[in-house]
């Protein structure tokens, strides 16, 4: 831009010159031209300064999200784990299981481990909701594999009772996710468990798991194929490694998603063979 600061005066000598007809009268208006023309560039400079710095660091606003969806979840999967009063070993083991998977430092596991353990002796665990909340804005997507995973922590022992379904919609509530989407992923993470306890599918029914199949992708039964297929492709993209990871998602928790991302391929590969059927 800098190098260009000549234009608007040189631009504005000519413009001043002819309209004010030339001779005397055009020198002045050539004179007068040339100042407006270095005015003009210097409200262009100063708006293009205002407008880069005004633009999101986009490498700041990613770490910013990865940092408030780490030390949310630990902090929100211990208070989950103990708001039923006592914490189980399924659920210290799934937590466990999640620190392994993501393959963590010893310095991250030791943070993982003390937001779980502040999350389990505090019941107020608003600051890093409303940093998760605020990191992530209209990113809804990373709220919902959020909720994903707080969910199957509840499930981790088989079951959801009332003081674990309360804590979640708490949560939900206060990282402004719909409790009604909330539903959704419950039922859809119990299908999940039960789809992927089923192995070779050889342990259920055909129409059992069928029925799971459907609550996976989160359709009714009777719902079309074509219904059906948008349901996948927006669950397959929105679990998609790579767009995760460009909404901010830290790379430690794909392994997760893509875990999802099988199952979803599985439910709905098991419903389209069924319907050719």
């Amino acid at each position: 831009m800098t190098s260009l600061v000549w234009i608007g005066p040189l631009v504005g000598v000519f413009v001043g010159y002819f309209l004010a007809g030339g001779g005397v009268l055009g020198v002045v208006g050539s004179m007068l031209g040339g100042w407006l023309g270095h005015q003009f560039d210097s409200i262009i400079q100063l708006s293009s300064s205002v407008y880069q710095i005004a633009q999101p660091k986009t490498k700041g606003r990613e770490s910013q999200i990865q940092r408030a969806f780490f030390q949310a979840t630990f902090v929100a999967l211990g208070r989950v784990a103990k708001c039923d009063g006592a914490v189980c070993d399924a659920e210290i083991q799934w937590t466990t299981a999640v620190m392994n998977r993501m393959g963590l430092t010893p310095e991250k596991k030791r943070e993982a481990i003390d937001l779980f353990e502040k999350g389990k002796s505090s019941p107020d665990i608003s600051e890093e909701l409303d940093a998760l909340r605020d990191a992530c804005g209209r990113r809804t997507t990373l709220l919902q594999i959020f909720m994903e995973i707080l969910v199957q922590a509840a499930l981790a022992d088989g079951k959801m009772d009332q003081q674990e379904w309360s804590a979640l919609s708490h949560i939900a509530q206060s990282i402004r996710y719909r409790v009604s989407y909330l539903e959704k992923i419950v039922r859809s993470a119990q299908a999940y468990q039960e789809f992927r306890s089923g192995g070779d599918q050889e342990s259920f029914s055909e129409s059992d798991g069928l029925l799971r199949a459907h609550a996976i992708l989160g359709v009714n039964p009777e719902a079309s194929l074509q219904e059906v297929k948008r349901a996948y492709r927006r669950l397959m993209s929105q679990h998609h490694p790579d767009k995760l990871i460009a909404r901010g998602m830290p790379s430690e928790m794909l392994d997760m998603a893509k875990e999802k991302s099988q199952a979803i391929r599985s439910a709905y590969e098991m419903i389209v063979a069924a319907r050719k059927k």
